[in-house]
């Protein structure tokens, strides 16, 4: 992903100074889901699965706040007062001995808002597929940008942690028709770039390139999305 990014994520990041809006607390254990959604708080997204190889069915949700909130915001040049419904992020694993849930991960930071009306949500799904936990956002501006740019984060619990194994991003130009895909293998520290029009009849090829990467990301060390400049000008 290009600098380019960089401008189009004052998102929902500005959790800053001067804000009176603060998360409520969760509760560490539940008999079901919808003992750890907080008053005021819904359901936005969820999906069920085995996270840590237990044979159980656990559970990732992001809920959003009902009402929309004023946050001020101070970062990289923007100080201004913006209107959003704020999100979080639940990772839930079934319980054994009780048949119920504990919390075992909680984000205020990795689920962008809807805080710009020039474009679509940027959050779009998140799904639990062989033990993988998939969070994907879709950045599609309506002025401003040409590029509709989707993005997968790959999750798989380790070591007690949430670790980034994995990305896939997909840079669509609306005016030229270029596609990018961008594929990141955090495991082997390989990553590859293809590129195609859709005009074209030519098959498009991979070129494969080594990652510099001293130690994997996880989903408390990433904290934002896009923010990660996992190589020279390209970030995720």
């Amino acid at each position: 992903m290009k600098v380019l990014v960089s401008f189009l994520l004052f998102l929902c990041f500005g959790i800053a100074s001067g804000q009176t809006f603060s998360y409520p607390n969760i509760k560490q254990e539940g008999r079901k889901i919808a003992d750890f959604i907080p008053n005021g708080w819904e359901i936005l997204k969820i999906s069920e699965g085995d996270l840590n190889k237990d044979l159980q069915n656990d559970c990732a949700l992001v809920i959003q706040h009902r009402d929309s909130v004023k946050i001020k915001r101070e970062e990289e040049g923007i100080n201004e007062i913006v209107t959003i419904q704020p999100r979080m992020l639940l990772i839930l694993f079934r319980d054994n001995m009780t048949n119920g849930f504990k919390l075992q991960e909680k984000s205020e930071t990795f689920i962008l808002c809807h805080d710009t009306p020039q474009m679509d949500d940027p959050f779009d799904s998140l799904y639990i597929e062989k033990g993988i936990l998939n969070i994907k956002f879709r950045l599609f501006y309506w002025i401003g940008s040409w590029d509709v740019n989707q993005t997968t984060y790959k999750f798989r619990y380790q070591n007690n942690e949430f670790v980034l194994i994995g990305a896939e991003n997909t840079i669509f130009n609306r005016s030229t028709l270029d596609f990018e895909e961008y594929s990141y293998n955090f495991l082997t520290k390989r990553w590859s770039l293809t590129k195609w029009n859709n005009e074209s009849k030519q098959t498009p090829v991979p070129e494969w390139h080594k990652l510099d990467l001293k130690e994997l990301k996880t989903l408390k060390t990433i904290y934002r999305p896009y923010r990660w400049e996992v190589t020279k000008d390209i970030f995720l």
